[in-house]
């Protein structure tokens, strides 16, 4: 098996085990899972590079923005603890 493929089918097995597990638990908040998610992410990339260098280079355009996306729900998380209410 290539290591595209290996790192695919592992991102696929992460995520659905992950799902699962959250599922199992009743959790129902989008934020959490988008954060799991986004960790996973990072760690299966780190633990299955160096890659291709146009690979890469694509990988780290998504790895930008995931890092946004979850700076922003750490960001209204931090808000709600503070302040006490909803962000939105």
């Amino acid at each position: 098996m290539r290591l595209n493929e290996r790192y695919m089918f592992s991102m696929a097995a992460a995520y659905a085990l992950t799902t699962a597990i959250l599922a199992a638990f009743n959790e129902d908040r989008l934020d959490l899972y988008l954060s799991v998610y986004i960790i996973e992410y990072f760690v299966l990339t780190l633990l299955h590079s160096p890659l291709k260098p146009k690979t890469s280079r694509m990988l780290d355009a998504t790895g930008y923005a995931l890092f946004a996306i979850f700076v922003i729900i750490v960001a209204i998380q931090v808000w709600e603890i503070l302040f006490g209410g909803a962000f939105l």
